[in-house]
């Protein structure tokens, strides 16, 4: 059965999908010309154009903080200017139709939040205090601001990122605590501002911020044994604070704060506090960012042990303990590795379960392994799951299809392959076979600049300087230069092989731009440039 909408989400559900504006642009910026023309210098409205009220007017800022156009924040607000200016100026018959209430600034600073400008929160945080101002004067006592109006603020500072945010939005909250021991009607903090606070420690990247963002919840426990049940934590914010302390690397702070979940579910068998598949996930980053393989897998099998119907180890879950095991210096690593990988394909195969089944991710970070570690026939491991992962693809596996990251990395297995002549033979030819595939295959991608340098890389590692070596990095890099993909790691490898000059030149202001027109330097621009042509 489909799960019911409360009001609050059938509202802003109504607001953004059922509000004809909000997709519409060129309406939305007619609609708002007209009511400003319309409003110009008027004293009251008049029978003679469309009826222009508050309800309009909220209608509008409603659609511009939905619209995700760049001026959305100016237009709201100058939609609000407009109302305040028409409150000074209007006839006293229909000020009450007209002047900005509650509901008119809290929708200005809900569009200021969505917006997540740097300077959002002080940007919001000062329209709250006009409203305080405007409210304590007597200007408009309809002002006030209420329990949404500072949760809009909290938002705001949560999802702009600006140093010193977190720690605004933390006052705030505790400044909304201090009005609710006035007895100032519904302003108190609840588990949803919390969650506000949490989440901009947990992002800031801030020295300290996981610290913060655990006192934060710490507070709330503290807050609901006092008796305001409104703040009861719940599963979110303890995963909020194993990713605050993940991001700084402590991956045992994120471990204790787990096994705190799991004791407290245990002792209350609360659902709102149990652990689930994220909770473990994160615990398991954290400790594959910090390089410990085994306790990563150690979390992983615990995982597999509580498995319920909110905790199910899922392919990101083994992808983590994969690359934790990629990245180690264990000399099993890859072995582990490829073990990790041979039993989530038989969870597949022998139960169906699609949860855990090996994507391209899970193969690759498999093919960095062995690319890493220093055993024997290491680049024939790679190119044996690398050709697994086509056969995978051509039997309908859409989630395995190889790509250019895949080949370079079988490449770097060629590469750094250590040992016998005969080794050094077979990883010159599987370099050979997987640049040819790549070149010959465009659906699994072309050759980049990545490709070009590491298959310059294993001609320098695993062929003697000799006339053969000379002709097929000549040949190669000619390919190169057609193709566009000559970029630093192609240059720094001729300089290695010691053919610079002859190819280049010793003047690199001579390298034709046609030449580099193609290259994306920067592992995490080539990703991107990967999955944006992936999508396209």
């Amino acid at each position: 059965r489909k799960k019911k909408k409360n009001k609050s989400e059938k509202g802003k559900y109504a607001r953004r999908h059922l509000n004809p504006a909000t997709g519409n642009v060129a309406y939305l910026r007619k609609r708002t010309e007209h009511a400003m023309n319309v409003t110009q210098g008027a004293t009251k409205i008049t029978s003679d154009s469309k009826k222009v009220d508050r309800r309009t007017f909220h209608w509008l800022i409603d659609a511009w903080a939905f619209s995700d156009q760049p001026d959305a924040v100016d237009r709201a607000h100058g939609l609000l200017c407009r109302m305040e200016d028409m409150q000074m100026r209007a006839d006293p018959t229909v000020v009450q139709n007209i002047r900005p209430n509650v509901r008119s600034y809290t929708k200005v600073i809900n569009a200021i939040a969505r917006s997540k400008h740097i300077d959002a929160g002080d940007r919001a945080e000062k329209l709250l205090h006009r409203m305080e101002q405007l409210y304590a004067k007597g200007i408009n006592r309809d002002a006030k601001p209420n329990f949404y109006t500072y949760t809009a603020v909290l938002d705001a500072y949560a999802g702009c990122g600006k140093a010193g945010a977190a720690l605004k939005a933390e006052l705030l909250n505790e400044r909304m605590h201090s009005l609710y021991l006035m007895q100032k009607d519904d302003i108190r903090p609840t588990a949803r501002t919390f969650t506000s606070v949490i989440d901009a420690w947990a992002k800031s990247g801030e020295p300290g911020a996981a610290q913060h963002a655990e006192t934060c919840l710490i507070r709330m426990e503290q807050l609901y044994k006092e008796g305001n049940v409104d703040v009861k934590p719940n599963t979110f914010h303890f995963n909020s604070v194993i990713h605050a302390w993940a991001r700084e690397g402590s991956a045992q702070r994120s471990q204790q704060i787990l096994e705190r979940m799991e004791q407290a579910y245990e002792r209350t068998k609360d659902d709102n506090i149990q652990p689930t598949t994220i909770s473990y996930n994160a615990v398991i980053d954290a400790w594959a960012r910090s390089g410990d393989a085994y306790r990563a897998e150690e979390v992983l099998r615990h995982m597999e042990k509580v498995q319920n119907e909110r905790v199910k180890p899922n392919v990101r879950s083994y992808n983590a303990v994969l690359n934790a095991w990629a990245k180690s210096f264990d000399p099993e690593s890859a072995i582990k590795a490829e073990g990790i990988l041979d039993f989530m394909e038989r969870q597949f195969l022998s139960n169906g379960n699609k949860d855990v089944q090996p994507d391209s991710t899970s193969f690759s970070t498999v093919i960095n392994a062995w690319a890493r570690s220093n055993k024997q026939n290491k680049a024939g491991r790679a190119h044996n799951i690398l050709r697994h992962m086509k056969d995978l693809h051509k039997n309908g596996n859409t989630n395995v299809r190889p790509n250019a990251i895949v080949y370079n990395a079988v490449m770097n297995a060629c590469a750094f392959t250590q040992g016998d002549v005969l080794e050094s033979s077979r990883a010159m030819e599987i370099a050979n076979s997987v640049l040819k595939e790549l070149s010959d295959s465009p659906d699994y991608g072309n050759p980049d600049q990545i490709t070009y340098g590491t298959f310059l890389k294993v001609c320098s590692n695993q062929m003697p300087q000799c006339d053969s070596r000379e002709q097929i990095v000549t040949q190669v890099f000619r390919k190169c230069a057609k193709e566009g993909q000559v970029g630093q790691l192609v240059l720094q490898q001729l300089r290695t092989l010691g053919v610079y000059d002859t190819l280049i030149g010793d003047d690199d202001r001579r390298i034709p731009s046609q030449w580099c027109r193609n290259v994306v330097e920067g592992k995490i621009r080539r990703k991107r440039t990967f999955f944006k042509d992936k999508r396209e």
